[in-house]
């Protein structure tokens, strides 16, 4: 999927709400103690969707079912404006908010849809696969999210045996002409055995990556030793992602091979427009005047991995003419008029972190 399409799928997954939408986004909990945390958060959650917006029922069912386990990544992002509403995973963990009688508040969800900089990387090996999720030079275990089985559970379901059966003479086994047991050779040999057994464990690999990765993720690193590499990539080639296979052999190390590995990321290196003032783009972007719009990372509310949040988060609340609910309607106006939108780092920019834009006229 290319960088336009995915961001008209974005566009039209939000084209029929109004400007009367709740948005949640709710972090997931940094340390978890059997689910403990994420209940104690939830409970906290509840009770300030029941403050706010006590109408908000789509937001407050999907809350009250919603277990630890539930979670595909970091966080999730709720919105219902009573006619329309759609729940969505985000790779990266969000600033806990909400907003109310506004547009869809989805500048921390488009921000983490685009990123280029987040990266799920598999390392696949026949004794644990594991998942790793790499964000800006930091890399983050996310194996609990994988419900991949070991190879020995497969093996052990498929019964692998030997492709030789030796039948006794004592118990009516065919003999040859001189009285020798013969043994008969039955179905497939020992290595075409053990090649189904390494398919049908890739493929429950695979199967739970699937099932493990928010739906927007569309590249896959797959990281190990170069044959198993290769071979779970033949399997995997027709699922959703766009595969990029690395090489490092053995589980020493796996955190350092993969930042090697991802280390030559794209730089930032689009020029910036001239700075307009939010008020003139806010009106451009309502008219269509908008051709791209420049917003800055520093503003898409997404905390870094190493980030503890805890479960007595306190949702955030952007007050009316606050400079995030600004940018947030000049960007959900922007898209919803088809412009593009474009992420940069204000930092490596050496640029003040606020919204730009191209103009179409």
């Amino acid at each position: 999927m290319t960088d336009h399409s995915a961001l008209e799928t974005f566009r039209q997954a939000f084209s029929d709400f109004s400007d009367k939408t709740v948005s949640v986004y709710v972090p997931r909990p940094a340390v978890e103690v059997g689910g403990e945390k994420w209940r104690i958060l939830r409970k906290n959650v509840i009770d300030a969707v029941e403050k706010h917006a006590p109408k908000a029922k789509f937001i407050l069912q999907r809350l009250e079912t919603f277990e630890l386990a539930d979670f595909r990544a970091n966080g999730i992002a709720l919105f219902d404006d009573g006619h329309t509403a759609r729940m969505a995973h985000l790779n990266a963990r969000p600033v806990a908010s909400i907003t109310t009688g506004e547009p869809p508040f989805i500048l921390p969800l488009l921000a983490d849809y685009q990123s280029r900089d987040t990266h799920w990387v598999l390392f696949i090996t026949r004794d644990q696969p594991k998942l790793f999720l790499h964000q800006d030079g930091l890399v983050k275990d996310m194996t609990d999210r994988l419900d991949a089985p070991k190879y020995r559970s497969v093996e052990a379901r498929r019964h692998v045996q030997d492709d030789v059966f030796f039948h006794a003479g004592s118990r009516g086994s065919a003999r040859s002409s001189d009285g020798r047991s013969i043994h008969h050779a039955l179905g497939t040999g020992a290595d075409e055995e053990r090649a189904k057994t390494d398919r049908a464990f890739y493929e429950d690999v695979a199967n739970a990556v699937d099932e493990a990765l928010p739906p927007q993720t569309r590249t896959l690193h797959i990281i190990g030793d170069k044959g198993t590499v290769g071979h779970f990539a033949e399997v995997m080639e027709t699922s959703r992602f766009d595969l990029v296979q690395h090489h490092a052999g053995g589980q020493a190390d796996v955190e350092d091979h993969i930042r090697e590995a991802l280390a030559e990321a794209k730089a930032d290196t689009a020029e910036l427009p001239a700075l307009l003032p939010v008020p003139d783009l806010e009106s451009a972007a309502r008219s269509g005047q908008l051709g791209t719009l420049y917003v800055p990372l520093e503003h898409a509310l997404l905390e870094d991995l190493q980030a503890q949040t805890d479960e007595h988060v306190k949702l955030r609340e952007f007050e009316d003419g606050s400079t995030e609910m600004a940018e947030n309607r000049t960007a959900f106006l922007a898209l919803g008029n088809g412009a593009d939108i474009h992420w940069y780092d204000a930092g490596k920019h050496d640029a003040v972190a606020e919204l730009r834009a191209d103009l179409r006229w």
